[in-house]
């Protein structure tokens, strides 16, 4: 990491929001404090405010350094990363929560009789499981 303050991106700024909402979630920050570190976390300018709203929390937010950081770390050990995309947070799967919907529904058209929606839906279920494999099972 570098001595010299590092400008926040908008990214950046959100990654650091979704760190705090997940901590009010779990019970860890009041309304108050989340409200008050989210709004700070849109004003922050550089990496050290963002690092300061989550200094207290047990999950850091990603901020570019820290990828920089760890991958030279990983190639001074002769630990290759693959490359790919990065892993989706759980609000950006809606595929995962459509699963258990389809599955009810399949149950249902089953018990009331009706194999055709029963073995249209199935297709559906199917479809829809192998596109969530293609997001690597997450």
């Amino acid at each position: 990491m570098t001595d010299r303050p590092i400008l926040a991106s908008d990214k950046e700024r959100e990654s650091v929001v979704d760190v705090l909402r997940d901590a009010y979630t779990e019970g860890r920050l009041t309304l108050d404090e989340f409200e008050e570190r989210t709004s700070a976390a849109y004003a922050a300018r550089t990496w050290g405010d963002l690092r300061e709203l989550t200094g207290d929390l047990p999950v850091e937010p990603v901020l570019g350094a820290d990828l920089r950081h760890a991958r030279a770390q990983s190639a001074a050990h002769g630990v290759v990363e693959p490359a790919g995309p990065p892993r989706q947070s759980r609000r950006d799967r809606p595929l995962g929560r459509l699963l258990p919907i389809v599955f009810a529904w399949i149950m249902i058209s089953a018990a009331a009789g009706s194999p055709d929606t029963a073995a249209a839906l199935s297709v559906v279920f199917i479809c829809l499981l192998a596109c969530r494999v293609g997001y690597g099972g997450r």
